[in-house]
């Protein structure tokens, strides 16, 4: 039976403690990262066993599958946040919220390692006495600082073609590109075709075009995908009906959009809630 994701707080720092020989698997439905405060710990890779030492820092994309050992010697604990990128829709542009799914896409390198001396687990470390405590805007923005930072070589290695200058031709490509460094997610969630299209001087059916050749999806497909995330996000952290659910995630029909959801998520959108407020875990915090 496929076992589903676990639900943590987003952007919320947590601590957990394996005994020797304990088990433990980050499998989230966001980004983890997770810091080693104390002890040595293992986890497998087709290139044989892992070691991560106190100090270090890992960074596990959604849904990991890769399990971390406690050493037989000694208890591991562990300094963990989890993010999840569709919560980010109005911080994040069109082109950063598509490298970052693309990138939690490849398996070549489930895990990303910071060693003891790296200045990601410095700050990490740092930021550790804040486990449990109440959450506030500036933390949450470091945590999402110290996210960022981890996959910032991912970034520029999955990189679109960058944003054009102001002297560069003003064709219709350059204009895309512009626009999907520009705009942040939330908004694109709110456009059609026809609206983009004139803002970009070029025709809607051009435009399709050329969205496909810069993202490798429709512009239908991407906005679903956006769509579907604030959806989740609305119904998750109100009581929002549906059909209030429906119109801020830019559906006019609670059918229409119901038929979608089911359609990406397996569940209808008032199961989905349910499932999600049923499953919510209590943290284990270190004592």
């Amino acid at each position: 039976m496929k076992r589903k994701p676990l639900l943590e707080p987003h952007l919320a720092v947590q601590e957990i403690r394996l005994p020797k020989g304990g088990e433990w698997t980050p499998r989230f439905r966001g980004w983890c990262l997770s810091h080693i405060a104390s002890g040595i710990c293992y986890w497998e890779e087709p290139n044989g066993l892992c070691e991560a030492r106190e100090g270090s820092t890992l960074v596990f994309p959604a849904e990991a599958r890769e399990a971390l050992r406690a050493s037989q010697l000694n208890d591991v604990a562990i300094t963990y946040f989890c993010v999840e990128t569709g919560k980010l829709l109005g911080l994040l542009s069109v082109a950063e919220q598509h490298l970052l799914k693309q990138i939690a896409a490849r398996r070549n390198q489930a895990v990303r390692v910071f060693g003891l001396e790296s200045q990601l687990s410095e700050q990490f470390k740092v930021l550790r006495p804040a486990a449990g405590s109440s959450s506030t805007a500036s933390a949450r923005l470091r945590l999402l600082q110290l996210f960022m930072e981890a996959l910032q070589n991912d970034m520029e290695h999955e990189a679109l073609a960058p944003a054009p200058t102001a002297e560069s031709a003003p064709d219709g490509r350059r204009r895309l590109r512009q626009m999907l460094h520009q705009m942040p997610a939330s908004e694109f969630v709110e456009l059609s075709v026809a609206d983009l299209a004139p803002k970009l001087s070029c025709s809607p059916r051009h435009l399709n075009r050329l969205f496909r050749e810069e993202l490798g999806t429709s512009f239908r497909e991407k906005q679903i995908e956006f769509r579907m995330a604030r959806a989740c996000e609305l119904l998750a952290t109100s009581n929002a009906k549906v059909i209030n659910v429906a119109l801020e995630s830019g559906y006019q029909s609670s059918s229409v959009f119901s038929e979608l959801f089911k359609r990406h998520h397996g569940v209808s959108p008032g199961q989905w809630r349910r499932q999600r407020h049923k499953s919510q875990p209590a943290p284990q915090l270190l004592p």
